[in-house]
């Protein structure tokens, strides 16, 4: 049985496609060349057996969760094609490929129809003309190439090839005319020229490699290629006769414990290598006329790097960190290459490699509607938003159950859920999506006294906290029509009266705030059932009533209402497990906690007070620094950002309004609308939903 830790140093942990796809805009200056931007990020987690699918900042780098879809048994390679339709992933341990088509505005994946492979697959590529796929199949020592339908993206025709021993990756020129395989097992790159109308691939003379070779690139120009070499700590370099695809080594390069993956960036002038075993990342530039590497300053990028891949505009670097559970961000440099820490995203379990969808215009979100919860007159009141403004305009009212308490929309913004504490009910609404209008659908039981409701970042599983009963009710969602079927029931154990509850944005962990234990619990989601498994329990202030995750997935907070502060904690990535970092001030009696969608501002609502606190968050520590503080209505009780970033609204539960709050995105400061919108009797929850462009 080979362990997972040798596997991963066997693996093709590089997306040449990407490199290829991408070098022509990154190689461009002209002035009429149209502008390239990453779009969707998409993550191989190997252990959990899922695929994370993140938007891109273009400006920043910044990934920003989008939830995740299941793959097969331990997926170990991602890609996806030149125009972005479609996604595959290699999984190792069901001998298969899965099969996505991307939906273009949003970055979502659908499933279509898995392929078989040969046995253990660790690579998957597709050629720049985007109608072939390729496959390595590590144990059987062949590659298997399959022709992609243009209009389903379905895998076809599969041909299998001999390779080396122990194919580990494939990577194809940027010509397309090539294919080229690195053989861990007989320590050589197999070359293959490509028939531009079948697919089909032509044997060449194979050439040495180092130790252990196990990812191979070519740098864009299509000149040079290079190959970590695992087993000896070098990066093999060679020039690529441009008539054949021959290759003739040069001289190798040294690297640092480990390499794993090279990728070369899209202007052809850097090349990076993530070292899994020294924990690094290692830079080097590119000798234009030989393809020679000069070593420059190696970066930190968490517990066992397996992969390492560069952005299609060229401005950023992702890492794969596959025992920190998380990919680390990095500025390039564009003078010389060298690599600055931009941030981090959580990911799935054992993440092991990153593909990317570009455009021709970067990632925007838009505010589309407000829904809140009117606890005295059992209402959801419905608005529209300006998206200019954040300005609110009130729609139709629909009723709800008995004292709604808790109201969220699930991640598609299809469907909103309703936690009826009085009726002991969730009640499911189909939203309407021009106008943002409800329409009722079947309300189910719920535990005493609900109080709050979660969906999972996959839409697939909804939680509600029963205050009354300390359990949690588990539901999966009906994906056409949101209607929820009730799976199990969890009792909180010694914690007691869970009000709040929130799921980390990776789809892995749940968190309940118990009101009377002053503890935040924590739970393990089971990516398949959604069932939960306790973890353990944290210690929180007096009396938390708010439990909010940062977008990294990094952070928790909390709101103490009896004790006026808020709880700081850090997400063990590989448990969740949270463990306490520190209390901060906050108003008197904090009721609601919100993080901004770039996750560098907080915000709690201070029913006792009238006012919103904000503070910025430590990018690092997740530590909180006050800021200003604004005015709301009488008892804000509860807070909500909208997905832009650019509007915050606090529902103000004794004024019986919405505020509405611009967000100064320099400072995060709250500078007020010009009125507030009136709400039916006492509202107590708001959620904002919004829609990518």
């Amino acid at each position: 049985m080979v362990m997972v830790r040798d596997v991963m140093k066997t693996a093709v942990l590089i997306l040449a496609l990407l490199v290829s796809a991408s070098c022509g805009s990154g190689e461009s200056n002209s002035t009429n060349a149209t502008p390239t931007y990453p779009r969707f990020a998409y993550a191989a987690n190997y252990n959990d057996g899922t695929v994370s699918i993140y938007s891109v900042n273009a400006s920043t780098g910044q990934l920003r969760h989008s939830g995740y879809v299941a793959a097969q048994t331990h997926p170990r390679a991602v890609t996806v094609t030149p125009s972005g339709k479609f996604a595959y992933v290699a999984n190792y341990g069901s001998n298969s490929i899965s099969v996505y088509t991307v939906n273009q505005t949003t970055g979502a994946l659908t499933a279509g129809t898995a392929v078989t492979t040969g046995t253990a697959p660790l690579s998957v590529t597709v050629a720049p003309s985007g109608k072939f796929a390729y496959v390595t199949n590590s144990v059987d020592n062949t590659i298997s190439a399959y022709s992609i339908n243009q209009t389903s993206g379905a895998l076809s025709a599969r041909t299998d090839v001999a390779t080396g021993a122990t194919p580990s990756s494939v990577t194809i020129a940027p010509s397309g005319n090539f294919a080229y395989v690195a053989n861990s097992g007989n320590n050589t790159v197999s070359v293959y020229t490509i028939n531009q109308t079948t697919g089909a691939l032509t044997a060449g003379v194979p050439v040495a490699a180092g130790t252990t070779p196990v990812s191979v690139t070519v740098a864009p120009s299509g000149k040079f290629a290079y190959v970590a070499n695992s087993g000896s700590n070098t990066i093999s370099v060679y020039t690529v006769n441009q008539t054949t695809g021959a290759l003739t080594a040069g001289t190798a390069a040294l690297t640092e414990v480990t390499p794993t993956a090279v990728t070369v960036d899209p202007s052809g002038k850097f090349a990076y290598v993530a070292n899994y075993d020294s924990n690094t990342i290692s830079v080097y530039t590119i000798n234009q006329t030989t393809g020679g590497l000069t070593e420059g300053t190696s970066v930190a990028a968490g517990t066992n790097p397996a992969s390492v891949m560069v952005d299609p505009s060229g401005k950023f670097a992702y890492a794969t960190s596959f025992n920190s559970y998380a990919i680390p961000v990095y500025a390039i440099d564009q003078t010389t290459g060298a690599l600055n820490a931009a941030g981090t995203v959580s990911t799935g379990s054992g993440p092991v490699q990153v593909a990317m969808v570009s455009g021709t215009a970067a990632v925007t979100y838009v505010p589309k509607f407000v829904y809140a919860a009117n606890y005295a007159s059992d209402s959801i009141s419905v608005y529209g938003i300006n998206e200019s403004s954040g300005a609110l305009t009130a729609g139709a009212a629909v009723a709800a159950g008995t004292g709604p308490y808790g109201i969220a929309v699930d991640p598609s913004g299809k469907y909103a859920y309703v936690a009826n504490r009085s009726s002991n009910n969730v009640s499911v609404y189909t939203i309407d999506q021009t106008t943002g209008a409800l329409t009722a659908g079947t309300t189910v039981a719920a535990g005493t006294e609900p109080r709050s409701v979660v969906v999972d970042p996959s839409g697939r599983f909804a939680y509600v906290a029963n205050y009354g009963a300390s359990t949690i009710s588990v539901y999966t969602i009906n994906q056409t029509s949101g209607a929820l079927t009730a799976v199990t029931t969890v009792s909180v154990g010694t914690d007691t009266n869970p009000v709040s509850i929130a799921v980390d944005p990776s789809g892995r962990f749940l968190y309940t705030a118990s009101y009377t234990s002053f503890t935040i619990s924590a739970y393990a989601i089971d990516r398949t059932t959604g069932g939960l498994t306790a973890v353990g329990t944290a210690a929180a202030g007096t009396n938390p009533v708010s439990v909010v995750i940062d977008p990294t997935g990094r952070f928790a907070y909390a709101a103490n209402s009896g004790s006026n502060t808020i709880s700081v904690f850090t997400i063990t990535q590989t448990t969740g497990a949270l463990v306490k970092v520190t209390d901060v001030a906050a108003g008197t009696s904090p009721y609601s906690v919100a993080v901004d969608p770039t996750g560098k501002y907080f915000y709690a609502a201070n029913y006792g007070s009238d006012t919103i606190s904000s503070y910025t968050i430590g990018q690092s520590t997740g530590a909180l620094t006050a800021g200003t503080t604004a005015a709301s209505g009488k008892e804000p009780r509860s807070l909500a950002i909208d997905p832009s970033g650019t509007f915050a609204y606090a529902a103000n539960y004794y004024s019986n309004s919405i505020s509405r709050y611009t967000v100064n995105q320099t400072t995060g400061a709250l500078a007020a609308g010009a009125a507030t919108v009136a709400t039916a009797s006492s509202p107590i929850s708001l959620v904002v939903s919004g829609t990518v462009q």
